[in-house]
């Protein structure tokens, strides 16, 4: 069974933290994605994406960790 983890790290604004997503979401570095929050749109440029995958037992868990920057 694969299971993932999801991790996403925004560096600034109003959303800037880091948050565990619930499975994932396919994106690409350099695309922009739009965050409301706080009653405003936030376009945040995904700038780093690095996957990794633990496969030594029946389980492959994936590790997922998006970084982003508002534009």
């Amino acid at each position: 069974m694969i299971k993932k983890n999801t991790k996403a790290i925004f560096l600034d604004g109003d959303y800037k933290g880091e948050y565990d997503w619930q499975g994932g979401i396919p994106l690409f570095e350099g695309e922009i994605m739009s965050v409301k929050v706080k009653g405003k749109v936030l376009p945040y440029k995904l700038i780093k994406k690095e996957v990794s995958c633990e496969a030594e037992s029946d389980d492959q868990v994936i590790e997922a960790v998006y970084t982003f920057k508002l534009t």
